[in-house]
């Protein structure tokens, strides 16, 4: 239900990402349920593994894998959630040359992924939702 739901807000198409699927600009993907997406240069591999953090999918498979593949370019947020998955992805990012964001906590329905971002990764930002969507629109501008 999750492409669906964001698709109702999103301009761009959304849709869930399937094993082998080439990465293309200006689409919005979605991990399928209880599998984890990990980046490649051009692709994407979409493969059930190991709970990390004790989610499938997870964050930071995601963000490492995209750090590793893409360096620079990536931009990496966390929002609000429980325990801390998300934190050492957003680390290899910033280590990468990424940009990284983190929602304020006092913003946060709850709190501990920014805190562990925050604490393990050092963002560039740590702002509301609302100024880490602006910032990320005039990224996307620039």
């Amino acid at each position: 239900m999750l492409p669906i739901i964001l698709q109702r807000a999103s301009a761009l198409p959304v849709s869930f990402a399937w094993h082998g699927d080439l990465i293309q600009a200006g689409h919005v993907y979605v991990a399928p349920p209880d599998r984890h997406i990990r980046l490649r240069a051009t692709t994407m591999d979409i493969k059930r593994g190991c709970k990390v953090h004790f989610a499938r999918p997870a964050a930071d498979p995601l963000f490492m894998s995209a750090a590793e593949s893409h360096g620079g370019k990536v931009v990496g947020i966390v929002l609000s959630g429980g325990d801390g998955d998300g934190a050492e992805g957003l680390l290899a990012i910033r280590q990468h040359g990424g940009n990284t964001f983190v929602q304020d906590p006092a913003d946060a329905l709850a709190p501990s992924m920014p805190h562990a971002a925050i604490a393990a990764a050092y963002p560039n930002a740590v702002l509301p939702v609302s100024d880490i969507a602006h910032v990320i629109a005039g990224l996307c501008e620039a």
